[in-house]
Formats: C-alpha cells, structure tokens, sequence
C-alpha cells in the first residue's frame, strides 16, 4: 500500500503579542498564506490539512483548497493547550495513522519555503521515517547547556556550576553543539499523536537534521519581531 504524505498546519486564531498574527498582512498577503503556497508548491504532499479554531482562519484555508476538518475543540485552542493533543485529535479524525500515512508538521513561518520542505522530505526518507526529522542550527559556544543561568534575586546563577568548572575557556574544544528549531517535523503519526511519544522517540533513536540556515529562524512574537521578519523577509525572496 502507497502511504499518503501529509502536512499539518496548526494555526490558532487567538495571538497576544499580535493580534490575528496568523492572517495579518505580511510582505503583501496574510502570513498563513506564505506557509500554505510553499507547501503547495513543495510538490511533496498529497494532502495539506489545516487545523484551527477560527472562521477567519478557516476561510482563508478553504480559499487555498486545503483540508480543514471543522473548528477545533476550545480545550485545543486555550494559550495552554498541548499542540500534540491537537495533533491527536485530527489524525484520530482523519483516520491518519501509521499504516496509511506519512506525516510532516508546520508551523506558520513563512520562511520555511518550499525547497526547506521538499530537503526535509528527502532527509526523513533517507531513513524511511523512521527517525523523526526536524529543522535545526548549530549553537555558538556561549549557549552551551553548562553556561546557562537562572535569576535569583536578582543575581544569575549557573544551572550546572559542576560542568561549568570542568569547562575550558577555549569553546573550539566542544564538539558542535545543536538545537532543533521544530518549524518542521517530519515522522511517523505515532510519533506526534503526544508530546510523551514524541519525547520518548527523539530521545531514543535521536533526531534527524534538516539544516536552517540563519536568515530562515525568525519567531515571530511581537511587532518588533514583525517589522524585522518582513524587512529580511522581501530582502531573501521578494
């Protein structure tokens, strides 16, 4: 049996630090509308679903022809819910599992174009899905674990003080150091039905790289981070 690729968007219509971030105009078109072309455009997909809990957010979908499977639960839109739980409940939906489909996981970001999406693809099928695959950068030496602190009043403090005396001044010593961005995971559904099955199989068997570069790692969270995407944004593709 031919297993289907499908893609996931899990856009909430509520945004604090934006309000409607996700169909507000960004660089000429509301910015979901960036993340659903270039995974249209991919060619990589039989299926693009969006999830959501708003009209606004679904009309736009449904403009795009992509899968919106009906307003998603208030308990799985709340500033506290578990996104995977959201994954959960489509696939459950949709009848998406292992048997019958491969999954990938996007957020909104518009700088996950369709080349980044199609070079996931090709690196989780180099390993037939089977490791979870994820959008990643390597670290300077300033931000290994051991050199991280914590506020306590108002002094910071070391998380590890004991690997931070064992550390060595010289940073070119390390190995390169990573950390994964998650715009993109590409897996199995299992592997992303909860964020317990998702911990334990990372931990596990690892984490594929999909290389990001720099200009590609925007989190977009307030309107000074807004103005910045967009200005790096028209200078990349527009």
């Amino acid at each position: 049996m031919k297993k289907k690729y499908i893609c996931l968007i899990c856009c909430r219509g509520g945004s604090k630090g934006i309000p409607e971030k996700n169909i507000k105009e960004f660089c000429g078109k509301p910015l979901l509308s960036w993340a659903l072309e270039h995974a249209q455009k991919s060619n990589v997909f039989d299926e693009i679903i969006l999830s959501t809990d708003s009209h606004n957010i679904s009309a736009l979908g449904e403009e795009y022809n992509v899968t919106v499977p009906g307003l998603r639960p208030d308990y799985l839109a709340s500033d506290e819910s578990d996104v995977f739980d959201t994954h959960g409940y489509v696939f459950s939906k949709l009848k998406i599992m292992d048997k019958t489909h491969v999954v990938c996981i996007l957020t909104n970001n518009p700088f996950i174009d369709s080349k980044l999406i199609r070079k996931g693809y090709n690196i989780a099928k180099s390993k037939k899905f089977e490791i979870i695959a994820l959008d990643s950068i390597e670290i300077g030496g300033d931000s290994l674990y051991f050199r991280q602190l914590y506020e306590e009043m108002g002094v910071l403090k070391f998380h590890y003080p004991d690997k931070m005396r064992k550390s060595v001044i010289n940073r070119q010593g390390y190995k390169p150091t990573f950390t994964t961005i998650n715009n993109m995971r590409w897996g199995k559904p299992s592997y992303m039905t909860s964020y317990e099955n998702y911990k334990k199989e990372i931990i596990k068997n690892g984490v594929l790289p999909i290389p990001l570069p720099k200009t590609r790692n925007f989190d977009i969270d307030d309107q000074d981070d807004w103005c910045i995407a967009e200005a790096v944004y028209k200078g990349l593709f527009l």
